[in-house]
């Protein structure tokens, strides 16, 4: 038998594998998720200024609460359906505070954002961080037909005027009845 020499690894050493061994994990989950066809997660600037609410979901937010104290029952599903119909039926004079508000946001977003991109270039600006993605249900895959296995029963329609091919030609033949015990035969 022949002997091996073990070498040993120096902090250094493990710190470079370590880092090494990151980065390729990290190269190996892109392509995993790329071909499976999972999204990688969205990387968001921290530092970038949210989106205005519409006037729309400022009336929501305003509502939500009246209603749910109206109606505790309800879902909270049934409750958003009803601040959108009672959106819906309002009329301009009512909508206008609302919209107002969100002009007023609008404003103060669009000199958020002048701000955040002139920054940009500089170097005050925070580091681009990755966001954690919430665990979602995972979505059935839908594989084509041709793809699926065959499980020897088929479940296809069955058209009775038009035949698509060649094994639907009996199929597209109609059925000759069966005649009965108790039927006279017929003289020809």
């Amino acid at each position: 038998m022949s002997s091996k020499k073990l070498c040993k690894v120096t902090a250094q050493d493990s710190a470079e594998l370590t880092e090494a061994y990151a980065k390729l994990s990290e190269v190996y989950m892109r392509m995993a998720n790329s071909l499976s066809g999972k999204r990688t997660p969205a990387v968001r600037d921290p530092n970038k200024p949210k989106r205005p609410m519409t006037g729309y979901l400022i009336f929501l937010q305003d509502k939500f609460q009246e209603l749910k104290r109206q109606h505790p029952d309800k879902a909270p599903k049934d409750i958003m359906t009803m601040g959108a119909e009672a959106w819906k039926n309002m009329d301009e004079d009512k909508r206008r505070p609302f919209m107002i508000q969100a002009e007023a946001l609008q404003t103060k977003y669009h000199g958020d954002m002048a701000e955040y991109e002139s920054k940009q270039g500089s170097a005050d600006h925070a580091p681009v961080v990755e966001e954690e993605v919430a665990p979602t249900k995972k979505a059935k895959k839908m594989t084509p037909v041709s793809e699926q296995p065959s499980t020897g029963k088929t479940k296809e329609k069955k058209n009775k005027s038009i035949p698509t091919e060649a094994s639907d030609t009996a199929a597209a033949v109609p059925k000759k009845k069966k005649k009965s015990r108790d039927a006279k035969p017929s003289s020809e």
